[in-house]
């Protein structure tokens, strides 16, 4: 399709990252994953090298880079213990540095107009238990997503990120029945979002529609966030 954009997606295998694709449908999209089985390139965000690699192979099939969704993330879902200094390392690898990598390994490859899209979190602003190295990595990818929409402005390339709350999933309230319980009594409209939720704010901030917004985070959680959650 002549018109079609090109879209990197990261972290493609997951849920969001389903959803993260059926929501660019229209455009050629691109999914990355650690594996081959799971996405239409692979290779490892922690490494320089591999990223290189990776942003060669797109640019040499499709031309260019029009939007860069950073998705990739490790949320350190069940881990007992005070995480240490390794894990901090690790986590900030996984979530904040593989979106600095791609960033800058795909923004001389995007046209001017293009548009960067970070996945963030509620939990770059408030603090869960246990949930530090995360939060901090987070916190750091809306800090990314300031400073590169100033950076890029003058190439008319737009930075954005979404910061999704609890996001449904299978099985996610067998799981975890009193966080989903509270999440979702807490929730104005009774329900957490959707991964086609989330999506759908990624693909209106990395659209046309949005061409007048650069360097904001945009909570999408249903207006938990707003919710004077007493539940």
């Amino acid at each position: 399709m002549a018109d079609a954009r090109v879209v990197l997606i990261t972290g493609a295998s997951g849920g969001l990252g389903g959803a993260l694709a059926r929501a660019f449908a229209a455009d050629d999209v691109v999914r990355q994953s650690r594996s081959a089985e799971r996405g239409d390139v692979a290779g490892d965000l922690g490494s320089d090298a591999d990223v290189d690699r990776m942003v060669r192979e797109i640019v040499a099939e499709h031309g260019r880079i029009d939007v860069l969704v950073n998705n990739a993330a490790d949320q350190m879902i069940g881990e007992p213990g005070s995480p240490d200094a390794e894990r901090w390392a690790a986590m900030l690898d996984a979530t904040l540095l593989s979106a600095v990598r791609l960033s800058r390994a795909s923004i001389p490859h995007m046209p001017d107009g293009a548009a960067i899209v970070n996945v963030s979190s509620l939990e770059s602003s408030l603090a869960f238990p246990g949930r530090g190295p995360y939060a901090a990595a987070k916190a750091g990818l809306e800090a990314l997503t300031r400073a590169l929409a100033l950076d890029l402005a003058p190439r008319g390339i737009r930075v954005n990120a979404v910061a999704p709350g609890l996001i449904e999933r299978e099985g996610l309230r067998a799981a975890w029945p009193e966080g989903h319980g509270a999440w979702t009594q807490q929730t104005p409209r009774g329900s957490i979002v959707s991964p086609d939720e989330v999506a759908a704010a990624v693909r209106f901030l990395a659209g046309p529609e949005a061409s007048g917004i650069s360097g904001v985070v945009l909570p999408v959680d249903a207006g938990w966030s707003a919710s004077a959650r007493l539940g």
